[in-house]
């Protein structure tokens, strides 16, 4: 839908007024999308564009009013704190946080598990598909943006340490772009957990050496002082992917593909010797019911849901003895009303 705004001094072209009623179609579904979605939305359709068109396309039509400017967005900026709103009087409270609160009760069924387990994604403007799975299994979502702040992967080997000191076995799923900054990002984060407790006992090879690229995959790692184990699992995006979906490449070079020797090894022992770059988002766009059972199929492989069940089944009960005992007299609130 086109936005009610004033149209501004715009006037596109053929070509652009093309892009536009087609990016006005990708939206028609209401669904918020940032620029690169609606890149791989169109490529989806068969509409051949370069990416810096519909760049431009999408901020001309926005600001011109062809576009809903609500519909774009920009999931990599979000504010660092929002003003909270309150509530008009004790009844919305009531009514807002305290009706019906037994239903926040809940157990984390992980507990009862012998896996722990995280999603690690490399495309933070994914998150809207990856966030629904991983809220339903109660598993951690960590948008990377590529390489992590050592301040990250201290954070992250702390959380993790202790999991495996429980004796539990951490896997993580790594979902990344199929480029060298993709599959060089979990790879640079492993051997940087290295110095912050999780030391998975053997050095990293340089990005030179063949092995460079399958670091993260083989058998779990074992640790002597814990009774736990870790691995992380690359689940996308995979050269199985491509093939069977074919999903197209974008054009434009990673900004952060910017290392020489990365980029030459990835060449030559990943994508035989091409400077493929072939984005997750595209596997959203062409393939999103299977990219959202990829995420479900991946977390459940390491869940015993028989031991799931019988966490939710007690959850039910305990919700409804809960109900029992929680009894909320709102006449003491009109009477409150009533003295003021």
């Amino acid at each position: 839908m086109a936005s009610d705004t004033t149209k501004g001094e715009w006037n596109p072209g053929k070509k652009y007024r093309a892009i536009l009623s087609q990016i006005q179609d990708v939206l028609s579904s209401g669904e918020k999308r940032t620029v690169r979605d609606v890149y791989y939305a169109l490529e989806s359709r068969g509409h051949k564009w370069e990416y810096r068109y519909v760049k431009r396309a999408v901020k001309k039509g926005r600001r011109a009013g062809y576009i809903d400017p609500a519909q774009i967005v920009d999931a990599s900026r979000t504010a660092e704190n929002v003003a909270a709103t309150g509530w008009r009087d004790p009844d919305h409270f009531v009514e807002d946080r305290v009706d019906e609160v037994w239903n926040d009760y809940w157990e984390d069924f992980w507990r009862e598990q012998e896996s722990y387990v995280e999603v690690w994604l490399e495309k933070q403007s994914l998150a809207s598909v990856f966030a629904p799975v991983c809220e339903e299994y109660n598993v951690r979502l960590e948008a990377t943006r590529g390489d992590w702040s050592d301040s990250k992967v201290y954070q992250a080997s702390n959380r993790l340490r202790e999991k495996i000191a429980d004796g539990k076995d951490v896997r993580i799923l790594y979902f990344g772009d199929y480029n060298p900054s993709g599959f060089h990002a979990p790879v640079s984060i492993l051997d940087a957990m290295g110095y912050y407790g999780i030391d998975l006992g053997r050095d990293f090879p340089g990005s030179d050496d063949p092995r460079y690229y399958d670091a993260e995959h083989g058998a779990p790692f074992w640790f002597t002082n814990y009774d736990g184990t870790f691995e992380l699992e690359r689940k996308a995006l995979n050269t199985e992917h491509i093939e069977k979906f074919e999903l197209p490449e974008n054009p434009v070079p990673s900004s952060s593909d910017k290392d020489a020797t990365i980029k030459r090894s990835f060449r030559r022992y990943v994508s035989d010797g091409r400077d493929t770059n072939v984005e997750l988002n595209a596997l959203k766009e062409f393939e999103r019911e299977f990219l959202e059972e990829l995420v479900r199929d991946a977390i459940e492989e390491h869940v015993d849901l028989e031991k799931k069940r019988e966490v939710e089944n007690r959850i039910r009960e305990r919700r409804e003895q809960l109900a029992e005992c929680i009894d909320i007299n709102r006449d003491t609130l009109e009477v409150a009303d009533d003295d003021e």
